[in-house]
């Protein structure tokens, strides 16, 4: 994936997340293009978040997010998971988007049989991409939305049981659930990056609300 690609994804990410946002509930506090103010002044911001240059955040995104998640890595092998990871470690923390992905590959590899258990630790490395690399080996290009489709699911269930849990997290939960669920569709809309959509969707149009 070159720069021009990798830059799209994450401004449409920064427009799934919108402008500035203030809300009492939010425990984020102050946001802006999804930057929380804390994030903002790690990263050597100073001004108010109104102000917070869409450039800066790029910049933010793509070294907290999307280089801390390898996502380099896992977009060349499958586009539609790196859309999900960056997604879902932006609004939900990195770790949880890794240990994630580390948990529905364990459980795919069969007990071992089919590749090596991955340590769960929330990072994504040598032991991730070697599975990710078993997977898409076993069961081609497809499997990427096959992972992607699980994390969405496993996502949707945690954030619901979140509100359920934390009442004051229910004025937020219709947001999460559609922002979850039009992600899901924007996963299926790569361009031609890869070359290697045309096999992808045909092979996975006809189950996408289902497993592969």
């Amino acid at each position: 994936m070159n720069e021009s690609q990798r830059s799209r994804i994450i401004i449409a990410l920064m427009k799934r997340e919108g402008g500035f946002v203030d809300h009492p509930d939010d425990r984020g506090g102050a946001t802006n293009y999804g930057i929380t103010q804390r994030v903002a002044t790690e990263h050597g911001y100073r001004g108010s978040m109104r102000d917070l240059p869409q450039e800066m955040a790029e910049k933010i995104y793509l070294k907290t997010y999307w280089h801390a998640m390898k996502l380099d890595e896992i977009s060349a092998r499958a586009p539609a998971l790196a859309i999900a990871m960056l997604d879902y470690g932006v609004h939900s923390g990195t770790k949880r988007a890794a240990r994630q992905l580390q948990e529905v590959l364990n459980v795919l590899s069969n007990n071992g049989r089919r590749w090596p258990a991955i340590e769960i630790d929330g990072c994504i490395g040598s032991q991730t991409l070697t599975a990710m690399d078993a997977m898409l080996k076993l069961r081609g290009v497809g499997c990427g939305y096959t992972l992607a489709n699980t994390l969405n699911a496993l996502r949707l269930a945690w954030l619901v049981e979140l509100a359920r849990r934390d009442p004051s997290q229910q004025a937020f939960a219709q947001g999460w659930i559609d922002r979850v669920v039009r992600l899901g569709e924007e996963m299926y809309d790569t361009g031609n990056d890869t070359g290697t959509r045309s096999h992808q969707i045909s092979s996975q149009r006809g189950s996408r609300h289902g497993m592969v």
